[in-house]
């Protein structure tokens, strides 16, 4: 049997109900001190947006907190947060000293579910930065040994979404510390296409000017002698073609052709795990 996604928006697990349908709901909903509540260690989400987290602190003042947070049990009358560490943080700002919660108890020994729900929580809201999501997508994977499309399937994301978050991981450090630094994912990305890094310093010198469609062309241009020898140059037609089988497979590809024979070279398929090794297998047999 396939396994569910994990969808928060039709998830009541995740939504809550209602503030006025909470006394009647059916779901296990009650109020717990702050104080009993653990964050839990492997959180995806490092950094918080302090100013946010203030607005949102305002708005509980205001409101209360509209969507209990989801806890399980931890030890005795304490409980591991699973989902909500915003407005966990938010409600202290605002002076609460209890908050309303569901408490899951659903068997999660492993904590595979709990860190997919926590993903799945800040996925939605897009509030991760693109190394948070490489780092905790990556510790989902490796952790728990699944394959790209298992893990997709977890967060009901694309499988070229989970490998685009994986390739950010052997990123060079000069690209790392950009993105560290807010540059915008896709830009990053493609400056990993240039072996040289010099090239890529001039580039990310003027990243906050530079369009992707800019780069991409300077890259694809066969005007720019110079610096071709220094970049991983695949035609447009090599491209597709390395995206379309990345997208078949869902794992990374890399094509390289002979320099002394264009018409011949090799590709190369990463795996992560004998589960994709075994799946890879299947697709190419079938």
């Amino acid at each position: 049997m396939a396994k569910r996604k994990l969808v928060l928006a039709n998830n009541p697990l995740l939504s809550g109900p209602k503030l006025d349908e909470r006394g009647r709901s059916s779901i296990p909903y009650r109020e717990l001190a702050l104080d009993s509540i653990v964050r839990d260690p492997n959180q995806p989400r490092v950094h918080f947006d302090q100013e946010k987290l203030q607005e949102l602190a305002e708005s509980i003042k205001t409101y209360g907190v509209l969507s209990p947070l989801i806890v399980r049990p931890h030890t005795e009358n304490r409980f591991q947060l699973v989902a909500g560490e915003r407005r966990l943080r938010a409600s202290a700002l605002a002076g609460l000293k209890s908050v309303p919660v569901i408490i899951s108890r659903d068997d999660d020994s492993t904590g595979e579910r709990t860190l997919a729900v926590q993903l799945v929580e800040n996925l939605q809201r897009a509030d991760l930065t693109p190394l948070e999501r490489a780092h905790a997508i990556g510790a989902l994977k490796e952790t728990y040994e699944l394959s790209v499309r298992q893990v997709a399937e977890k967060l009901g994301v694309s499988k070229s979404m989970v490998q685009r978050s994986l390739d950010i991981l052997d990123l060079p450090d000069d690209l790392l510390n950009a993105l560290r630094q807010g540059a915008a994912e896709s830009k990053v990305l493609l400056l990993a296409k240039i072996e040289d890094q010099e090239i890529r310093e001039s580039y990310l010198k003027d990243l906050d000017t530079l369009t992707r469609s800019q780069i991409k062309r300077d890259l694809d241009s066969e005007l720019n002698k110079e610096n071709s020898k220094k970049v991983i140059s695949l035609s447009p037609e090599d491209r597709r073609l390395v995206e379309e089988i990345q997208e078949a497979v869902g794992l990374k590809v890399r094509l390289i052709r002979n320099g002394q024979n264009a018409s011949a070279g090799k590709v190369s398929i990463d795996f992560y795990s004998d589960e994709d090794l075994q799946e890879l297998f299947r697709k190419l047999v079938s």
